[in-house]
């Protein structure tokens, strides 16, 4: 029997990465891309066609709050803040015990003995690959 096999099926990144940037902090739409790219080291990029629809059906099923909604800047435009509800962080948990497992697997197999970072070893891997001149 595997721990935590319990566990719903895992999130989509992008959805994993909204729930961590909203724990820390409640945002608005333009500031929680910004912030999801960051925290991604940029593998994670929303655009707007498709986080309106994502923050609404995070809202729906009860992971994601819409906060307050306050004017913005010079515009006056009103800007929506979401933040993590208590469901979400539960969610969030469960990635993150699902991540630390899967972490503790590549640690047993000897994936993290490298200390040379992966840009790099891609690198090397690359030039081995190449033909000789």
């Amino acid at each position: 029997m595997y721990p935590y096999s319990y566990l719903p099926k895992p999130s989509s990144a992008t959805e994993f990465y909204i729930l961590l940037v909203l724990a820390g902090s409640p945002l608005h739409r333009y500031a929680i891309k910004g912030a999801v790219a960051n925290a991604s080291l940029g593998s994670v990029l929303l655009k707007d066609g498709k986080l309106y629809p994502l923050l609404e059906r995070l809202c729906e099923e009860g992971l994601v709050d819409m906060i307050r909604r306050a004017p913005a800047g010079k515009s006056g435009k009103e800007r929506q803040y979401y933040g993590i509800s208590g469901h979400g962080k539960i969610r969030l948990q469960e990635e993150a015990q699902r991540l630390g497992y899967a972490v503790e697997i590549m640690k047993g197999l000897g994936l993290f003995e490298n200390t040379v970072p992966t840009d790099i070893q891609r690198l090397v891997l690359d030039a081995k690959t190449l033909p000789e001149a």
